[in-house]
Formats: structure tokens, C-alpha cells, sequence
């Protein structure tokens, strides 16, 4: 994806396209600290070998054990999670976050698939994030990090 063109996120409403900035030379070089959260282990595996290159990554398998971990360290960059986790869903997290690590809401990222049940549906009505729709490649990450950064 070059510079001139534009990446398809949600930021304010489903659809709506977001034009992002140039990142500078000193911007590239700084190694950032994503957390991805994913109960798939084959797409947390991927996002890192995608990304580790350029960026420290965490890979979490569940909505818990990321709760956790930011109740521990909550100084990311860029969050990625999944919306459709069982037991503690991505909407729980970011609650949870939104409430508890307020600055890292803004830099909050969900991940769909697509096909979305009734309460995520509803929950992404009123989302106000940025959402990343499945599949994406890491010219999206980067330009969604830019995005929230």
C-alpha cells in the first residue's frame, strides 16, 4: 500500500476511510510495543512473525490472561484484539480498559472477522474505536498503528 492511498478502518462509523500521515524516519525507527489478543494461536503466531521485525509484540490467547497482563503493564503502543473470544470477549477487554487504562482505549484496535453475532452487532454500533477488519496485512497494521499513534 503506498502513501497516497487510503486504508479502510472503522474510526467513527463502519465503512468510513481514514487518510493516514507520513510517519518520519526518527517514527519508523522506534521499535513499538504491540499487545495482540486472539484465541486463534495460528493468527497470534502470524501477527508476530509479521511484525517483529519492526516491533516488540505480545501475543495473548484469551481475554483473561490479557486483563491480567494489563492490569501488570499497560504501556502498549497499539492493542489488537479480537472481538469474538469466548468467555471474556474483546468488548470486555476493552470495557475493562476503557475504564481502568483510559489512554490505552484510544490506542485500542478490534479485530473482526466478519459474520458477527447479534451482541457484537450491537456493540459496534456504538464502538467510537478503530476496528480492523480480517484478513489485513501488515501494511494495515503499520498504517493503523500510524492511525492511533
Amino acid at each position: 500500500m503506498s502513501t497516497s492511498e487510503s486504508l479502510r478502518v472503522s474510526t467513527r462509523t463502519r465503512g468510513e476511510e481514514s487518510r493516514v500521515r507520513t510517519r518520519s524516519e526518527t517514527e519508523i525507527a522506534r521499535r513499538a510495543r504491540i499487545l495482540v489478543i486472539d484465541d486463534e494461536p495460528l493468527l497470534g503466531r502470524t501477527l508476530s512473525f509479521m511484525l517483529e521485525e519492526r516491533h516488540d509484540v505480545v501475543v495473548l490467547g484469551n481475554g483473561q490472561e490479557a486483563l491480567a497482563r494489563l492490569d501488570a503493564d499497560s504501556d502498549f503502543d497499539l492493542v489488537l484484539c479480537d472481538l469474538d473470544m469466548p468467555e471474556v470477549t474483546g468488548q470486555a477487554v476493552y470495557e475493562a480498559v476503557a475504564r481502568t487504562h483510559p489512554k490505552l482505549a484510544a490506542r485500542f484496535v478490534l479485530m473482526t472477522g466478519g459474520a458477527c453475532a447479534r451482541w457484537a452487532e450491537e456493540f459496534l454500533a456504538g464502538y467510537r474505536g478503530v476496528q480492523l477488519d480480517k484478513p489485513f496485512s501488515t501494511e494495515d497494521v503499520e498504517q493503523v498503528l500510524e492511525l492511533v499513534g
